[in-house]
C-alpha cells in the first residue's frame, strides 16, 4: 500500500518507530513471492488491507506457506469466506481486524484467535461498552435518501442488535474541531460528515458513511458502503452480503457486487462482476445460479453477470464501483466482458445480448 495512506504511515511507520521494531518495505505487492519474503525476512507480524489475502490465497500451494515465522496479521477488509482458510492454510495464529478511516474520530478493533471474532470488525464487551457506549451508536438509515431516518420528532433512532444502520461517532456540539479537523481546503465535504440534532435538540455526530451491525454480544460487523447498497423490489440489498454469499462458490475467484439502473424499472438491479476459474459454460452458469438461490433471499440474486479478465482496483486493494455502474448492463458499454441475465423463471444465467437490452429499454422485458 502507499506509505501516504493512514495504514501505512499511522499503523505501521508510526507503530515501529515507536516500539522499536523493524518494518519491512517491497516496491510493490507480490502475491506468489510474499511468504517467501516474509521467510527470508523472518518477520514475526504482517499488515494487509483489501483483498489481499484473497490474491494470497489464490497462488498455488508453496513451501513457504508455512515455513514463515508470521504470528498474527492485522488489518482491515478481511472477508469472512476468506478469513479461516486463510489462517489454516498459512498457519497464522492471530487475527487482529480493525475498522476506521482516515478522517474518522473513533474506530473499532477485534483480536481473534478463534471463530469467535470470524468476519467481525471490532467487539465491544460489558466494560467497553459501559465506558465508551455513549460515545458511539448506530442509526437507522433510509436508502433512498442515503441519510439517516427521522421520527415524527425529527429525531435519529438507535438500531436493535442484529438491525444494519449507519455507524455514528458523539462529538462535542461546542468544539467540533476538538475531535474532528475535517477535509484539507474542503468545508463543504468536511461540514457534510457532521450530523446535528440526532437524539436531542443540539448534539452533534460524526458520519462514518458506513452501514454496521452489533450483535448481542457486541461484535461490529461492516455491512456496506452507504451508496453501494442499493434497493430492489422493495428491499434494501447489501453489496458486500452478496458479494460475502457469492463468493463462496467454487466458480468463482474473485467479485464485485453493484446496483445498475434499468429503464423501465425502479430501484436497481443486482450485477455481479466476477473472475471465474474456469469458461462460463451452460454448466458452470446453472451451477452460480442455484448457488446464489442457496445462499440468499430471491430479491438478492444478482440478476446480472459480467464476465471480467481483471478488476480494477484503488491504490489500497479495493475494488472501484463507479465505472462499473456508470456502464450498467448495455452490451455496448461493458466491451469485451461476457455479460449474461437471468430472466424471470429460469434456472441458470444466459447470455445477454442488445436484443434483450432493447426489450428491456422498450419495456416488453419486466424484472
Amino acid at each position: 500500500m502507499p506509505l501516504y495512506h493512514s495504514s501505512a504511515s499511522i499503523l505501521n511507520i508510526s507503530v515501529v518507530l515507536h516500539a522499536g521494531a523493524t518494518t519491512i518495505l517491497s516496491h510493490h505487492f507480490s502475491p506468489k513471492t510474499f511468504f517467501a519474503s516474509a521467510t527470508a525476512s523472518k518477520a514475526t507480524m504482517m499488515q494487509y488491507i483489501g483483498e489481499m489475502c484473497r490474491y494470497l490465497l489464490s497462488t498455488p500451494p508453496s513451501p513457504f506457506d508455512k515455513s514463515h515465522t508470521i504470528r498474527m496479521a492485522f488489518g482491515n477488509g478481511l472477508r469472512p469466506d476468506v478469513w479461516q482458510k486463510f489462517k489454516e492454510r498459512f498457519n497464522i495464529l492471530e487475527i487482529a481486524e480493525f475498522y476506521s478511516a482516515t478522517e474518522a474520530v473513533g474506530g473499532s478493533f477485534i483480536k481473534s484467535k478463534n471463530n469467535f471474532g470470524l468476519g467481525a470488525v471490532g467487539r465491544a464487551g460489558t466494560t467497553l461498552q459501559t465506558l465508551m457506549g455513549s460515545q458511539t451508536a448506530i442509526v437507522k438509515h433510509d436508502v433512498e435518501t442515503g441519510e439517516p431516518y427521522r421520527n415524527s420528532s425529527n429525531l435519529c433512532e438507535r438500531v436493535n442488535p442484529g438491525e444494519s444502520g449507519e455507524y455514528i461517532n458523539a462529538l462535542d456540539p461546542n468544539n467540533i474541531s476538538d475531535k474532528y479537523v475535517g477535509y484539507y481546503g474542503n468545508q463543504k465535504a468536511s461540514d457534510s460528515k457532521i450530523l446535528r440534532d440526532v437524539f436531542k435538540a443540539g448534539d452533534a455526530w460524526y458520519r462514518s458513511g458506513d452501514l454496521l451491525r452489533k450483535d448481542t454480544q457486541g461484535r461490529l460487523f461492516f455491512v456496506d458502503r452507504i451508496g453501494d447498497t442499493y434497493r430492489w423490489k422493495s428491499e434494501n440489498v447489501s453489496t458486500n452480503e452478496v458479494a460475502e454469499a457469492l463468493s463462496t462458490s467454487p466458480h468463482i475467484e474473485e467479485i464485485n457486487v453493484y446496483g445498475v439502473a434499468l429503464p423501465n424499472h425502479d430501484g436497481r438491479a443486482g450485477c455481479a462482476a466476477v473472475m471465474l476459474k474456469s469458461a462460463p459454460s451452460s454448466q458452470v452458469l446453472k451451477e452460480i445460479a442455484a448457488h446464489a438461490r442457496e445462499k440468499m433471499p430471491k430479491f438478492a440474486i444478482p440478476l446480472f453477470l459480467r464476465v471480467v479478465r481483471e478488476f480494477e482496483v484503488t491504490g489500497t486493494a479495493k475494488y472501484t464501483k463507479h465505472g462499473l455502474r456508470e456502464q450498467g448492463v448495455d452490451p455496448g458499454k461493458v466491451g469485451e466482458d461476457g455479460l449474461f441475465w437471468l430472466p424471470v423463471g429460469a434456472d441458470a444465467y444466459t447470455e445477454f445480448g442488445k436484443r434483450d437490452w432493447d426489450g428491456v429499454v422498450g419495456g416488453g422485458v419486466k424484472l
